[in-house]
């Protein structure tokens, strides 16, 4: 299977985001990997990427500063975890329901997005994901000290050379060493302790048993904290690990789930974030305003305010003032 092409969005802060879409049935937005990209994924995970593509409407992207994404980020970058990315895409393909999956550190994003958004995420998966990536100032010593070894030490072990070395090159190619240090600085000060009780979304942790660079104990600890989180362990030695093992612990984990499973609803069939925002309205806050307030894209906040008018029947904001009023949503 050739990969899919490479299509562009533009983030609220002007930022160009390179995704693709592959596939049918139930959406998948996986999360940009952490390092390598989506070309790296399609050339030395096809097993993964085919796999989900036959089982899924699998859309993908690149990080910022990333892959096939803009490069030459600021040394001011926004700190981790960034969402804009998946925030346009989201708005881009009009995305109401979706599984999304986040890989290891990039799994942060993953979560704050389904604490922002349990009406929209049908259900989580993470794979390889720490509760604190404190470890990152580590790598980021090392990769100041030494760019190559610092690649190197993500090539799995068990490669023969030249293979070895085409890994090496794709994530070489992937980033750039500025690039790679303001976000992993960002990173390393990026801990989701506090979002993980927050959870309402059914949530599935993966482990790579044989991955050296991230430890089970670490896994355990993550689904520990999530509310009804399954812990799945796979084999493995890659960041990913075995396809069949995985793909097969999340068919199995989404046919648990309750058919057609709601979104959680409130009065007038509002989800929690549009009671927010409907909250706002009634406050008089302009759309930029709850956008600022609720760190959400300008168009997520058109959406949700175009779900509130239709769910509640109103047909402006002064209407929706007094809707608010009426049943209590002040």
């Amino acid at each position: 299977m050739e990969p899919p092409p490479v299509q562009y969005v533009t983030t609220s802060d002007g930022y160009d985001i390179a995704y693709s879409v592959s596939g049918g049935g139930r959406p998948l937005v996986f999360l940009g990997a952490p390092l390598g990209g989506m070309g790296h994924l399609w050339r030395f995970s096809p097993e993964w990427m085919e796999g989900l593509s036959a089982r899924f409407q699998l859309v993908q992207y690149d990080l910022r500063g990333h892959g096939m994404s803009e490069r030459g980020l600021p040394a001011d970058s926004r700190p981790a975890p960034d969402v804009t990315g998946l925030d346009a895409i989201v708005d881009r393909l009009r995305l109401n329901r979706f599984i999304l999956f986040g890989l290891s550190g990039v799994g942060h994003a993953a979560v704050r997005y389904a604490a922002l958004h349990p009406e929209q995420v049908e259900a989580l998966v993470l794979n390889g994901t720490r509760v604190s990536m404190t470890m990152t100032s580590f790598y980021r010593g090392v990769s100041a000290e030494n760019w190559e070894f610092f690649l190197r030490s993500f090539v799995p072990p068990s490669l023969e050379p030249q293979e070895s070395q085409a890994w090496f090159e794709s994530l070489r190619d992937s980033t750039t060493y500025d690039d790679w240090q303001i976000r992993a600085r960002r990173a390393s000060e990026s801990n989701i302790e506090d979002d993980l009780p927050l959870l309402r979304v059914p949530t599935l942790v993966l482990h790579p048993r044989e991955y050296a660079l991230t430890s089970s104990e670490g896994a355990r600890k993550l689904a520990a904290m999530i509310p009804g989180a399954q812990l799945v362990m796979i084999s493995g030695d890659r960041m990913l690990g075995d396809a069949e093992e995985g793909i097969a612990a999340i068919e199995r984990f989404l046919g648990e789930l309750p058919p057609d499973r709601k979104a959680p609803a409130v009065a007038g069939g509002l989800s929690d974030r549009e009671i927010e925002v409907l909250r706002l309205l009634a406050a008089g806050r302009s759309n930029q305003q709850i956008a600022d307030e609720l760190v959400i894209s300008l168009n997520t906040v058109r959406r949700h305010v175009s779900n509130v008018f239709d769910k509640t029947g109103v047909a402006n904001r002064t209407e929706a003032s007094v809707y608010a009023r009426d049943h209590g949503i002040t």
